[in-house]
Parts: C-alpha cells; structure tokens; sequence
C-alpha cells in the first residue's frame, strides 16, 4: 500500500544562503514520499539559483511577485499542498532524516481526534561555530486546551505535524493584522482546543539563531512598533481564551504581566494602571510590585518611539 504524501511548506524570502540546508534536509528524509512546497517572497538574492541547483521533482518553488504578508503567503502554500499530512520547516532550519517518517508513524497509528503530533527541537548558536545551546522539550499529550493558553508549552512551527484536513478547518495562523503579533504559539493554542495531540519524545529539528537575520519569532526585533502590537496580542489571548481564564485565573497572570510592561514603556501610564491592579491581585510578587518602575523607566530613557 502507498504510503500517504507528506507536504512540507517553507515560506522565505533574502535567505539563499540558509535555504540549502533546509531543502537538502527534506529532500533526504528517510520518508520519501513527500512534496516540499518552497514560497518565496519576491527575492532579491541567489534564492532561485539556490532552488535550480536541486534536480527533484518532488521540489515545488512558487516565487510570489511581491513580498506577500507571513499568513498570506502561508495560506497561499497550504492551497497548493496535496498531502494528507503538513508540516513546515523555517528557511534557517533544518529536520533530522528521520523526523517525517516517525512522526508519520505516529499520526498514522492515533485515532482522527487527534489533530497533531509534535516532537522536540535543539537550538544552536550560529554566531559560534553552532555550538548548542537547548532543546525544547514539552511532553503533553492527550487533550491539553488548558495547558498552553499561559506560555508557549507546545510552540515551532518546524516540530509540527497535522492532518491538513484539520489544519484547513480550524484556519492556520491568524494574521499579525488581527493580533499583533504572528504566532505559532498562538496558532497551537486554539489547535489544542479542538483536539489532542500526541508527541515523540526526540528531538528531530535543528533551529539556528543568531545567523545575521531577523527571525519572525524574534518579535522585538522583527517589529518596530512591538510593544502596541505586543498590547493586542495579550488583549487577544485574555479575549480568546476567556473561559479557561475564568477556571483557572492564575493561567492568565503572563498576559498582565506582558500588558503591563508594554504599556508602561510606551509611557500609557493611565492606560496600564487597571492591568496592573488585576496583575497584583493575581501574581503577587515583589517582581510584579516594582514592574512599572522597570517599565516607565526604559520610557524615559526612549521616548515614545519605541
């Protein structure tokens, strides 16, 4: 029996000289039948020429006439997608040989209510010789709505693995538009709302940091007005996740916390005072008693440009 396809997406753009790496590493997957579907955002580097060296059919490169916005070109790949299963892979990252084909395994053997399947990912300093620095190791399993509405529990784009049918119908990402801030941990907390998931205790994705490139999960540097966007993205998951918030109040103190800090660096004193007085009647700490002096302070020594 034919072993179902596998469609890997990769969304890049100025990266031709870290998009080797990745293409080499889902074209010599141990799981063979797959499609790596590469969209690019109009670049202007050796990207095309990166993507020529390689001779595979199962290679699919779509350049975009301008550089479209991250969920946009996302949603854009997906439609093209041909697979029963998705997963993604960051230009500047790579999958270990076996990371498709385990996790295939896996989904393979779980019921339909299962939406996902995740595994582990290691972090390496690019600036120093990729000298390892850790691994992201959650270990939830099974329904875990409640789990990951706090900090990003289950988060990386690149450990992801879901039934395209399921990724279609609860929508993918949510643009950075609507909620400050594009997410992928946001994106797995409404995931786990609606079904569970399951993980392979191994990590099989390599992350590179500090290569000379912005991340798009490097939110502060990747967004110039991130604190207002900062702002929304808490007001979003205090609005979204409002009933486990409600069972369970201390699950929504990281969100104060993160509104407080903002509004208090843009100098919106007035306006982060109520967040404040909710964030001590929840998380009392000496931390969170002198949070506005840390916040108000970086104000002064900025300004309101930042």
């Amino acid at each position: 029996m034919e072993k179902p396809l596998v469609s890997v997406l990769t969304v890049t753009r100025n990266r031709g000289y870290l998009l080797k790496r990745c293409i080499s590493s889902v074209l010599s997957q141990t799981y063979t039948n797959i499609e790596h579907i590469v969209v690019d955002g109009a670049s202007d580097d050796n990207t095309d020429e990166v993507v020529a060296s390689f001779n595979d059919e199962r290679l699919k490169f779509v350049k975009l006439d301008y550089n479209w916005p991250m969920k946009e070109s996302i949603d854009h790949g997906v439609s093209l997608c041909k697979g029963k299963y998705l997963t993604f892979l960051d230009s500047d990252d790579e999958y270990l040989p076996t990371k498709i084909e385990k996790q295939v395994n896996l989904i393979e053997s779980l019921p339909d209510d299962y939406g996902f399947v995740y595994c582990w990912m290691s972090h390496y300093d690019s600036s120093n010789n990729n000298k390892f620095l850790y691994v992201h190791n959650p270990q939830l399993r099974g329904y875990v709505g409640e789990a990951n509405v706090s900090t990003p529990v289950i988060s990386g784009t690149p450990t992801l693995m879901f039934r395209i049918d399921f990724f279609r119908q609860f929508g993918g990402w949510k643009s950075r538009d609507e909620i400050g801030i594009g997410s992928d941990w946001e994106m797995c907390a409404r995931a786990c709302q609606l079904c569970k998931v399951e993980f392979i205790p191994e990590s099989l994705v390599n992350v590179y940091v500090n290569h000379g490139l912005v991340r798009a999960s490097d939110n502060q540097k990747y967004y110039s007005d991130y604190f207002e966007r900062s702002i929304r993205f808490s007001l979003h998951f205090l609005s979204t996740f409002k009933e486990i918030y409600e069972r369970t109040p201390m699950k929504s103190v990281p969100h104060y916390e993160a509104l407080v800090n903002a509004f208090f660096k843009l100098g919106r004193v007035k306006e982060g005072w109520p967040y404040y007085t909710k964030l001590l009647k929840l998380g009392f700490s000496l931390k969170n008693l002198i949070r506005p002096i840390y916040g108000y302070s970086y104000y002064l020594r900025h300004g309101r440009n930042k």
